[in-house]
């Protein structure tokens, strides 16, 4: 059983309520801190330092985090959920990974929808503590599998073009190994999971669009801005969804 550090969550007065409340206030957090952030770039390039800053400015309350380049990794950037030397089961730091410029470390007002997608992730898992010790669980759990095989290959994946073959052929059969009980865990974790997704990549691309708007000065031509819809992530949202709602309708009826 995982447990969240209080040193990498909000007081429950600042992240009590609905789980949409919640990240209503994740999405007000990031747009603050993009108010901020954007302020900060007098030049096309700012430190982790400023950056720290601007975080540490918005943050309603001491958070353990630490920025990390995403340069060289397999992923454009994430959140990583790490945990202490001196408890294994308790998460103790949020790591945030995005590309900095290789040669200095800054970080580029090019890379505002990298850096404002993971922003987004952060303040998600800042107010939701109960569902990311949830999710870290899951991952050392049996259901590793189906996060590194089914949401990985499938779901937050471009190349998963048939989205009739995911509905009607892979997730039965990924759901048809589970009783009622584990379809509930992996499908609201999954749904989960596509929610924050779907709007870290708007928050990315909004952002990206704004920054150049707003520095024109910096970024003289039109740089391209990716909105994430290759993946299609609300039609597969759409998908885990409705089967989540049958599997709630077979547990009444009793099968």
């Amino acid at each position: 059983m995982f447990k969240i550090s209080p040193n990498v969550k909000l007081p429950l007065n600042l992240s009590k309520g609905s789980y949409s409340k919640r990240l209503d206030s994740a999405q007000k957090l990031t747009d603050k801190f993009f108010d901020k952030i954007s302020g900060a770039f007098i030049e096309k390039d700012i430190s982790p330092d400023v950056f720290v800053k601007n975080i540490e400015e918005v943050l309603p309350s001491k958070v353990n985090y630490k920025l990390e380049s995403s340069n060289g990794k397999d992923l454009e950037g994430a959140v990583i959920l790490c945990t202490s030397e001196q408890n294994p089961s308790e998460i103790s730091l949020y790591k945030i990974c995005f590309p900095t410029n290789p040669y200095d470390g800054k970080i580029s007002i090019y890379k505002t929808d990298s850096f404002m997608h993971e922003m987004f992730h952060f303040f998600c898992e800042i107010f939701n503590p109960k569902h990311t010790a949830k999710a870290a669980e899951l991952a050392e759990s049996r259901f590793r599998y189906y996060d590194d095989f089914f949401y990985n290959e499938y779901i937050y994946n471009k190349h998963c073009d048939d989205l009739n073959n995911l509905k009607d052929v892979l997730l039965p059969d990924i759901l048809n190994n589970m009783p009622i009980s584990e379809k509930v865990i992996f499908l609201q974790n999954c749904r989960y999971k596509l929610l924050e997704e779907v709007k870290a990549w708007e928050n990315g691309h909004k952002y990206g669009i704004k920054n150049q708007e707003i520095h024109k000065d910096l970024i003289p031509e039109v740089v391209y801005v990716d909105d994430g819809s290759e993946f299609q992530l609300k039609e597969k949202l759409k998908i885990v969804t409705e089967a989540l709602k049958t599997v709630f309708k077979d547990a009444r009826n009793g099968k």
